[in-house]
């Protein structure tokens, strides 16, 4: 009699301890089983992580126009009055033609580079020479400066921008995802609005050389658009402002699927710093360089003066959205 069946140990232990039985394992069938369960499982799964990510991307969003809305107030109570869309030297005059610039000379500084002080930032601020072009060279260094809360999460475009055309020579702007906001064009025109770039007197909150009180907001900061998403990944562009003869475009991968080349669709310098409602609402399919865009789904965040975060749908009613562009229209509408 063996030692285990001495102590009554159980056959399977005998087994295979005397090297007569063998481990069970998966058979090739099922491991394809489980094979094919986990990868529905992932499939399940990966919607479900990137609707997450998305949603704590468009709260970073949310979060960079909250902090630029802040900058803005602090800026209009130190100064008693907000700061300019850009500031460029006037020229020429317009020929009247919508697409048509400005003849200018700059410097174009915009708004973005104007608070930066109140973004935390004084020292990018101290480095920029205000009375010199942001394309000199003295200025180089600070039109590269990447600025995170300037720049969207979702936004694709994560390169230095190229000026267009390159001709110009610039190809070093740390790019941007935000744009202020012209107006809506003059009601006096309704329905037609005609929204033109360089309309005199315009309704928006930035515009060049024009530095707005909060007297001026008669239709009531809570009812008017500031500053709204423009992402480079549609429209690149820099934080830095406006540069004289250059123009905005569509990115590569847009003008791709407009079956377009790069610009070949163009709008004015002064799209760089600000742009208007003009015909279609954001992220509309037909929209131009030159107005707002987001990378989110459904519609543009916007800033509203009274530094509130909203969501305004692309559908929504082009009344209601030209009226919220303007400051002082008469026309005060609420976000439904």
């Amino acid at each position: 009699m063996s030692m285990f069946q001495r102590v009554g140990l159980p056959k399977r232990f005998r087994k295979a301890k005397s090297g007569q039985g063998r481990q069970s394992g998966f058979t090739l069938v099922e491991l394809l089983v489980v094979i094919a369960i986990i990868g529905i499982l992932v499939g399940l799964l990966l919607p479900a992580v990137q609707a997450a990510r998305e949603a704590a991307r468009r709260m970073q969003c949310a979060n960079n126009l909250k902090q630029i809305g802040l900058a803005l107030h602090n800026y209009e109570g130190a100064h008693k009055r907000f700061a300019p869309g850009f500031i460029s030297r006037v020229t020429g005059v317009w020929s009247g033609v919508g697409n048509d610039p400005v003849p200018e000379t700059g410097p174009g500084w915009s708004v973005f580079a104007m608070i930066l002080p109140n973004m935390e930032l004084a020292s990018l601020h101290q480095s920029i020479q205000f009375g010199l072009p942001i394309t000199a060279p003295e200025n180089q260094v600070a039109r590269s400066a990447r600025v995170p809360s300037y720049q969207c999460p979702s936004d694709a475009w994560n390169e230095p921008v190229t000026v267009w055309p390159t001709s110009i020579g610039i190809r070093d702007l740390a790019h941007c995802s935000y744009i202020g906001s012209l107006g809506g064009g003059d009601p006096a025109n309704t329905p037609r609005y005609t929204a033109m770039y360089e309309e005199s007197p315009f309704n928006g909150m930035f515009h060049r050389n024009q530095a707005i009180r909060h007297a001026d907001i008669t239709d009531g900061t809570s009812n008017t658009i500031g500053i709204g998403e423009r992402a480079s990944m549609f429209a690149p562009n820099g934080w830095a402002g406006v540069i004289p003869t250059a123009q905005t475009v569509f990115s590569p991968t847009i003008a791709q699927l407009r079956r377009q080349t790069v610009g070949q669709t163009v709008r004015p310098a002064i799209t760089m710093a600000t742009v208007h409602v003009r015909s279609g609402g954001p992220n509309a399919p037909t929209g131009s360089p030159g107005g707002f865009w987001s990378p989110h789904t459904g519609g543009c965040l916007f800033l509203l003066m009274d530094g509130s975060i909203h969501t305004i749908s692309s559908t929504v009613d082009m009344q209601v959205y030209r009226a919220m562009a303007g400051r002082n229209d008469g026309i005060v509408v609420t976000l439904p």
